[in-house]
Parts: structure tokens; C-alpha cells; sequence
């Protein structure tokens, strides 16, 4: 009766473990992701897709699917009501010092690239920061000012006039970006002395092809044009790379039209150039500048009261106007720029967006290093419908991105929601964002950006700044960071015996080939209609859907074998899947390097309904095989069967001995 019983509790023990394990199986067989956004509206500006109710799979610091299947993290957000975009890059910033880097990261800033200003000492510089740690990415422009100090000093006024302190100027800028600066930062404005050097730096920017960005000259309604055509003369006697930096209160200030023209002209004729603008109607520096020289009242239309000390309600007089001047403080200046100029600037689909400000310790700054992108969000997307989301997603991630390709690799795999793409993803609620900072509390965090993402760790969550965690990397330039570009692969169509003809940016994606829909439904004379949300319709008669393997053909509907998806600012189908859609038109060989299409006409009738197997072959993005955790389990289940039995056999070898 006891080994009955003991039989009988053994037998129960092994199923309280085969219950237990079974749960625990299929919770790590689902969670193969670390991190997953449920539910929110994606906006890729790359391909400008609006996909609502999608899922984002992220490995590691990939972005590795976008899908409408229900997958599971080891970590999850709900996104459901809110907007998944591109981390913010703003291009115009500073060192990122703790203080200030955490107001960016509450207003949606991934990476911060400090291109107005910079480092004379790349490697210096970069070494610095990166033992320091740091929430976002980070990365420096080589700049001018510092870089002329040894050679002429200090003085704002000073010129390099001989030849050989030229190019001892040039060398360093050389090594300063093979060390890792990102392109050449100028302050024409605060330093009028830089002139003789100018041709020869952008000679180099040229040879090197990185970008150079300017405060301009001139930022006052007489002679702001000027500037403007200073630096578009420069790009086109060189072929350098031009950014003009916040381009309302530099250049453009009071003719807002002419200054776009002209930019926009430019462009045309070939010139590489660009410009940002920050979301205010004032402007701030320091009172000591070389801006606030005789005669600054007439040049900006302000006044003395209009002047307030950042961080404080001080407003100057003309009493007091030589006292702060001796006490290197910023001053924002009310009024100062008109709205209805920087509202023309952000209608401008080139234009995007820097601050060209960080908070300091010292509070004593300009808002926008606290609330430029909820600002642009709230109350010029949301507020006054000047822009779309999209569009202002673009300027904030994707335009800046595109602007540092050349000199910095890393920068191919932000600003967009792509598989392969960086995950620096920013999450805010469209209803809620806003800024809040003003002129006397600069310090004062936006409202309404839920969740920030960077290199796949959560820096911000519901809660704030998430402790502990700097996982922000140096963005450096291509001498230093050495990341290959995925290269595609040389590919062919063959259509009905014809010439073999190539079809560009085919890529082989973790052993798939991978078609761009749009360029190959162009070689078959197919027209196709891409919604934006997700949906593609094909010739009228076949619709597939971005992160689906369901597709319809007709009335009949396909499982394809992998979901199509975004890449490289397109989107993609595997090339095996190209048979089944066209099954009944075309006969299709599939090869390594090309395809050979038949049309045969619909000659037979075929079934309403093709399923393949999903799972045979399959290797999830990540390289996990999706049935190894069933083995592992069915292992387990074997070898508790094989210890249970095994006593058991002892048990009745017992029980024939007692007989």
C-alpha cells in the first residue's frame, strides 16, 4: 500500500512539473524580443508611413521588426493613443553636460550633436564625455574660434594674415575631424576677424566631405542677405557642404521670403546647403558679445527693456547696461524675431530644427535648450496646424540625420523606424506635448514626451529620467568610426526571354533577398498605390500589407512566407514571395541573382485559399530558430518520463523480490 502511495505521489509530483514548465516554456519561447512598443502610430519619415496599431520589435540596439502581429518583450510598452517617432537629433547644441542633458532627454532629444561650437580637441573631447557617460548619443563639430586662439588669440577682431598660420590652422581642423569632429563650425558674427582662413577650410571640407555650419555674419534687416550670399558664394567657389544654423534669428531676421528664395535657388543650381530654425519669436546671447556693439537697437528693432537676464525676471535698463555687460551674462531679447517669419521658415520642407541651446547649471539660458521640440509639437503642429506630424517629425530626426551622412556613418541608422535602423525612438503623447519653460525658469521640463529610448535602453519612462543608465554613444566621423553599409547585391530580371536587366538596391537580409516593391512591379507594368498606412495595393488587384505575411490576391488570400517591410527608405518583399503572388500569371525562377519571369496567363483555376508552412525554415531576425524551446522542452518531458519509469522498474523489481 505504501509503494502504491509513493507510486501515486510520484506520478503527481511529475505532473505539477510538466504544468509548471509548460507555462514557463511558452512565456520565454514568446518574449524574444528585450523590448517591444505595442499599439502606438509609427511615423517613419524615411518613407512617410503613418502605421497605427503596429508593433516594434527591438533587439539589442536594433530595431528588428515592425509587424501587426502580436509579439511580446522582455520588456513592453503600450503606446496605444500615441505617437512612435524617430529619436529627436538636434543638431545645434552644446557639450552635454548632466544638467542640461537630462531637459533635452525630457523633451524627446536622442542625440546631441554640439555643431554650433564643438571642440578644438576631438579626441580629447570624445574620451571625456564617453568616461563620463552620458544619456543621449553625443558628438562635436571642429571649431574655428578655439582652434584660431593659439595662433592670433583671443581677440574677436584679429586675422590670420600669413600664409603658413593658414595652414597651420587648416592642419588642425584636418586632424581634429581624423579624430573623430564631424565638420567645421564658424561664428562669423562673434568672430568678425575670420575671413583669410575661410576658402581654405571649405577647400578642406570639400576634400573631406563633411559639413560646415555658420552663424552668419550679419543678422540685422540692412545687411542680413549679405550674410546669406557670403556663405552660398563660399559652397559654390569650393563645392563645400553649407548648413546656415537658425537661420530666423541669423540671415533671415525681417526678410524671411527673400532669404528662403535664395537658399532654395541655390539648391537648385546644385549647391549643397541647408538650414535649421529653433520654434521661438526671441532670440538670446551674451550681453558682452560682439552682437551688442554700438547700434544694436537700430539693427534688431529692440530696446533695453526688451533685454531680459536668462533664469531671472531682471530686465536691463540703460542704467544698468554696462554692469551686466561686465558680467558675461545671456540675455533673451523679447520681440525680437517675428512670428510670422519663423512660421514661413518651418511651411519650408527643407528647413529642420536645432536648438542652439543646452541648459548650463547655472540656469542662465535661452528656454528653447528645455522645450524646442515639445514646443514645435504643441503649439505650431498641434496648436496652429502649421506643420503636419510628419512633416515635423522630419525636420526634428530625419532631415538632421541626412544632413551628417557623409561625415558620420552612424548616422544612416537614426532618424527613421526602419528594421536595421538605430532603436532611439521617442514616444510622446500628440494631445499633451508642450513646452514649459520661460525666459525666468529656462530650467523647467516640457510635459507629454512619455518615453524615451536610446541604443535600446528606456532613459526616460512615465516616471522621468530612469536612474543608473548612460547608454549614449560618441557619434564620430568616418576616420574613426568605421561602420560597413550594408551594400546591395547585384541583381537581375528576366521578363519573357528578354534582356536581362538590373534591378538596383536589392539587399540580402540575414540570408533573404529582399526586392524593392516599388522599382520591381515597375519592370511587369504593374501599377501600384502606396497608402502610407501600411497597405499597398498592386495593380488593383493585390494588396499586401507592411509587417503582414497575409496578403489578397483578388478574392483569394496568401500567406507569404515573410512580411514585407521598411528598409533603407523603402519598403521590401523577399523574393521567394514574389511566386506566389504572381502565381497564375507568371512562371517564376527564383536565383541568388536574379529572377526570370514567364507570363503564362491565368490558364488554371487554383484554390481560394494558399497556406505554406511558416515555421519549417524560418530564423527569426534575431538568429533564434522558432522551435528550439519546444525541443528544449519536449527534452525535458522525455527525461523525467525516463527517471519516472526507471524507478518505477525498480519499484517492481522490489516487489518481485518480496514475492
Amino acid at each position: 500500500m505504501n509503494k502504491v502511495n509513493c507510486k501515486s505521489i510520484k506520478f503527481i509530483v511529475f505532473l505539477l512539473i510538466i504544468i509548471l514548465l509548460f507555462p514557463q516554456y511558452i512565456k520565454a519561447e514568446e518574449k524574444v524580443y528585450d523590448l517591444v512598443i505595442k499599439g502606438g502610430t509609427i511615423f517613419n519619415p524615411s518613407t512617410d508611413h503613418e502605421l497605427s496599431g503596429y508593433n516594434l520589435g527591438i533587439k539589442g540596439e536594433k530595431i528588428v521588426r515592425i509587424t501587426k502581429e502580436d509579439i511580446s518583450g522582455m520588456e513592453e510598452i503600450d503606446a496605444k493613443g500615441l505617437v512612435v517617432s524617430p529619436g529627436f537629433i538636434d543638431l545645434i547644441s552644446y557639450d552635454p553636460n548632466s544638467v542640461g542633458i537630462e531637459l533635452k532627454v525630457l523633451d524627446g532629444v536622442t542625440s546631441n550633436l554640439a555643431m554650433h561650437g564643438g571642440t578644438e580637441d576631438a579626441e580629447q573631447w570624445y574620451r571625456g564625455w564617453s568616461n563620463a557617460g552620458v544619456l543621449t548619443n553625443f558628438g562635436a563639430s571642429s571649431f574655428v574660434t578655439r582652434l584660431r586662439w593659439p595662433i592670433v588669440g583671443q581677440g574677436v577682431d584679429e586675422e590670420i594674415t600669413k600664409e603658413e598660420d593658414i595652414d597651420r590652422l587648416v592642419d588642425g581642423v584636418r586632424k581634429n575631424i581624423e579624430a573623430g569632429a564631424l565638420g567645421i563650425s564658424f561664428s562669423f558674427e562673434y568672430i568678425p576677424g575670420i575671413k583669410n582662413e575661410i576658402i581654405p577650410l571649405l577647400n578642406l571640407a570639400h576634400e573631406l566631405n563633411v559639413p560646415t555650419f555658420y552663424h552668419l555674419r550679419y543678422s540685422d534687416a540692412e545687411k542680413g542677405l549679405e550674410g546669406i550670399q557670403e556663405v552660398i558664394d563660399y559652397g559654390k567657389k569650393t563645392g563645400a557642404i553649407i548648413h546656415i544654423m537658425h537661420i530666423n534669428s541669423t540671415g533671415g531676421t525681417f526678410h524671411m521670403e527673400e532669404a528662403l528664395k535664395m537658399v532654395n535657388k541655390a539648391r537648385e543650381e546644385g549647391l549643397d546647403i541647408t538650414a535649421c530654425v529653433y520654434p521661438y519669436d526671441f532670440w538670446a546671447t551674451y550681453i558682452d558679445s560682439a552682437r551688442f556693439r554700438p547700434g544694436w537697437q537700430d539693427r534688431f528693432k529692440i530696446t533695453y527693456e526688451d533685454l531680459q537676464i536668462g533664469g531671472t525676471d531682471i530686465r536691463i535698463t540703460k542704467e544698468t547696461f554696462d554692469k551686466y555687460r561686465k558680467q558675461h551674462l545671456l540675455v533673451a531679447a523679447h520681440g525680437s524675431l517675428p512670428e510670422e517669419e519663423l512660421i514661413m521658415a518651418l511651411k519650408d520642407p527643407n528647413i529642420m530644427i536645432g536648438s542652439d541651446t543646452i541648459i548650463e547649471p547655472s540656469g542662465n539660458n535661452h528656454p528653447r535648450g528645455s522645450g524646442t521640440y515639445s514646443r514645435l509639437f504643441g503649439r505650431y503642429v498641434r496648436e496652429k496646424k502649421v506643420l503636419s506630424t510628419m512633416d515635423a517629425i522630419k525636420k526634428v530626426s530625419y532631415l538632421p540625420a541626412k544632413r551628417m551622412e557623409s561625415s558620420a556613418p552612424q548616422m544612416r541608422y537614426k532618424g527613421r523606424i526602419e528594421v536595421g535602423a538605430d532603436a532611439d525612438i521617442t514616444i510622446f503623447d500628440p494631445n499633451t506635448i508642450i513646452d514649459r519653460s520661460t525666459v525666468k525658469e529656462p530650467t523647467t521640463p516640457s510635459t507629454g514626451v512619455e518615453y524615451v529610448i536610446i541604443n535600446g535602453v528606456i532613459v526616460k519612462n512615465k516616471d522621468g529620467i530612469v536612474e543608473g543608465v548612460n547608454p549614449g554613444k560618441p557619434i564620430r566621423s568616418y576616420f574613426v568610426d568605421k561602420i560597413p553599409e550594408e551594400e546591395p547585391i547585384p541583381f537581375n530580371i528576366q521578363v519573357d526571354g528578354g534582356d536581362k536587366k538590373p534591378l538596383d538596391f536589392v539587399y540580402n537580409i540575414d540570408g533573404y533577398i529582399y526586392l524593392p516593391i516599388d522599382e520591381f512591379f515597375k519592370y511587369i507594368s504593374m501599377p501600384l498605390e502606396d497608402m502610407g498606412d501600411g497597405n499597398i495595393n498592386i495593380g488593383k488587384i493585390l494588396n499586401i500589407n507592411i509587417g503582414d505575411k497575409k496578403a489578397t490576391l483578388g478574392e483569394k488570400d496568401i500567406i507569404l512566407d515573410k512580411e514585407p517591410i521598411i528598409y533603407k527608405s523603402n519598403t521590401y518583399i523577399n523574393s521567394k514571395d514574389i511566386d506566389k503572388i504572381l502565381e497564375g500569371e507568371y512562371k517564376v525562377v527564383i536565383q541568388d541573382d536574379g529572377l526570370e519571369l514567364e507570363y503564362i496567363g491565368n490558364i488554371s483555376k487554383k484554390k481560394d485559399t494558399f497556406v505554406y508552412n511558416e515555421g519549417a525554415n524560418v530564423v527569426d531576425k534575431i538568429g533564434k530558430k522558432p522551435y528550439v524551446g519546444a525541443y528544449s522542452f519536449s527534452f525535458v518531458v522525455i527525461a523525467l518520463t525516463l527517471i519516472f519509469f526507471k524507478d518505477d522498474k525498480h519499484h517492481n523489481q522490489e516487489d518481485k523480490q518480496d514475492n
